[in-house]
């Protein structure tokens, strides 16, 4: 949790590499280890969101991949945020979930 508030406010600073540094290396394997799936969905959408900050086409197929798993993920176990997450990618990816 504390990793990804310092992941956050590297973000806010613009500071984006290394906030999807710490979001990929640090904060995410240990929601995995601790199986904390919520957490870990949400933070794969927190990810997407500072990859599309950053702004590289290159990085377009895995906004995609992460916004669209997240929403599955988030359906499939009845978060209530699989709405707000459908909100984002239909904004930001112009798809109807």
């Amino acid at each position: 949790v504390t990793m990804g508030k310092i992941a956050d406010i590297l973000q806010a600073r613009g500071q984006l590499d290394e906030a999807l540094r710490i979001r990929r290396e640090e904060e995410h394997p240990i929601y995995e280890r601790l199986g904390y799936t919520r957490d870990l969905v949400i933070g794969r959408v927190e990810l997407a969101i500072t990859l599309i900050q950053r702004g590289q086409a290159a990085d377009l197929p895995e906004i995609r991949q992460l916004l669209l798993s997240s929403h599955a993920e988030a359906k499939r176990l009845g978060l209530p945020e699989a709405d707000q997450i459908a909100a984002i990618v239909k904004q930001l990816l112009k798809i109807e979930l």
